[in-house]
């Protein structure tokens, strides 16, 4: 989409807010440290310079370490996807930013019955058929089955990915053997070492335990994306109140802590690797003890949080925004998403993930995601903001209409009329009458017809039958 007049910014924070929460970052990350469960990298990163406890596994950096590290980090990259019309690039500043359902589900409500069930393979194919049908849907993150082994199922869900779309796919890997795997299905389709470097057709996620805690295979994803040219999803996500402190702005300092300490670990292994930074942040719910993803403070914070990112680093910027905390595809979902579109747009996120998620992201529901392609609609529309060239601001068509005349034969209109205005996929612009001869249906009802139509007809490009043979040997290796 053509974004024109693009002035909508939202800042929480002042220039010298921002200065202050990434000298309390830098100060945090010398004088306090974090914790890398990874032998390596504490022994890689006492060579870089850092001060290393092995026996506590905490590692204390100084600014010329850290800002040697985000001096390193790559501004754009390209996510490559099997068929190239479709690859995305991801950078800072980006006008408008790119869209990739909500990955990591394991739970799904079916669009036949409203079942709450665990997720299948043959519902992942297909959702999968879905999402590489949706225009809204720049990337496709993973959906894991749960009649698959544990042991396999990322790489299942991974081959499945690449059968049933050829947009870019994303993965979050279970293992570090497996990781392995993952890297060699990449370079199958990709045709090769050097080509997956070139164009990488996948992408990987991981994120550390707040506060400040690197896991051994975070550390692992981490630095082996960054070997093979593979971009990182860089995330963390603590709550407030449990993992992280209450106040909303003790968490961006948290959050924007906690990138720092992983841009060092990935900067250090693998100067110029591809990364974007993904902060998220959630609230407790205090009456129940659940964490919630969708409370209007997780909003801000997620947004404050995106803007000192994009004011400090040099790097894309990747947020969960459309979670709900309710557990089907309702009005307090509608209310929850849109605040969680529209406000990481607004402060300049390069990417929003999510889409079609319900119950805190730990369910998919289909009905949602036909629903979130009208939300993303009007987030897009709304970025484009209000062009005011003379053409547009019609005052030779305000004149020769005269007065009490109409515009609907004049040339403006005629010209503009296709490109001004958004046209939507299943909302109910009908008179009464028009809709209750339609069948009375209400937009949950029209966005499952909308998705069962794409699950039957929507056929994605096959993959080479050899690359096909080729992944399914690798995978079966690995029972």
């Amino acid at each position: 989409m053509n974004v024109k007049n693009n002035r909508l910014r939202i800042r929480y924070f002042s220039d010298d807010q921002v200065k202050k929460i990434h000298a309390n970052a830098m100060d945090i990350l010398e004088s306090h440290g974090f914790m890398v469960e990874h032998r390596g990298t504490l022994e890689m990163l006492r060579d870089a310079g850092a001060q290393v406890d092995f026996e506590k596994q905490v590692v204390k950096v100084k600014s010329d370490l850290v800002d040697k590290c985000m001096g390193s980090t790559v501004s754009r990259f390209v996510l490559g996807a099997r068929d190239s019309s479709r690859d995305v690039v991801m950078e800072t500043g980006m006008p408008v930013p790119v869209f990739r359902n909500g990955g990591g589900v394991d739970k799904i409500i079916d669009i036949n019955t409203g079942e709450f069930r665990d997720m299948l393979v043959s519902d992942i194919t297909e959702l999968y058929h879905v999402l590489d049908a949706l225009d809204f849907i720049n990337v496709v993150s993973p959906l894991y089955p749960q009649d698959v082994p544990e042991k396999t199922r990322d790489l299942v869900t991974l081959e499945t990915l690449f059968q049933n779309t050829s947009k870019h796919v994303n993965i979050r890997t279970f293992s570090k053997e497996n990781l392995d795997v993952l890297v060699k299905m990449g370079e199958i389709i990709a045709g090769g070492r050097e080509n997956l470097r070139k164009r990488p057709v996948f992408s990987l996620f991981d994120s550390p335990l707040s506060p400040l805690k690197f896991p051994e295979l975070t550390v692992d994803v981490f630095i082996t994306a960054g070997q093979f040219g593979i971009p990182l999803y860089m995330a963390n996500l603590p709550i407030a109140g449990a993992t992280g402190p209450f106040t909303l702005a003790g968490m961006v300092q948290l959050l924007h802590a906690e990138l720092l300490a992983s841009v060092v670990i990935c900067q250090t292994a693998n100067p110029g690797a591809p990364m974007c930074l993904h902060p998220l942040a959630m609230t407790m719910d205090w009456r129940t003890g659940m964490g919630l993803s969708a409370s209007i403070e997780s909003t801000m914070m997620t947004a404050g949080s995106i803007q000192v990112a994009n004011e400090i680093f040099n790097m894309p910027v990747d947020v969960h925004g459309p979670w709900s905390d309710t557990h089907i595809a309702d009005s307090q979902s509608a209310i929850e998403r849109t605040f969680q579109t529209l406000f990481p747009a607004l402060t300049g996120a390069a990417s929003i993930a999510g889409f079609g998620d319900v119950q805190e992201g730990m369910a998919f529901c289909p009905i949602q995601l036909g629903i979130d392609e009208e939300l993303v609609g009007f987030t897009l529309k709304a970025l484009e903001g209000i062009p005011a060239d003379d053409d547009r601001l019609c005052a030779d068509a305000i004149k020769r209409t005269g007065f009490g005349g109409n515009f609907m034969t004049d040339e403006t209109t005629l010209k503009y009329l296709r490109t001004d205005y958004y046209e939507p996929k299943i909302l109910n612009r009908l008179s009464r009458e028009e809709w209750e001869k339609a069948g009375s249906k209400d937009i949950n009802a029209r966005a499952k017809e909308r998705i069962k139509k794409l699950m039957a007809e929507h056929q994605p490009t096959p993959l080479d039958e050899a690359v096909r043979k080729d992944l399914r040997s690798l995978v079966k290796s690995m029972r």
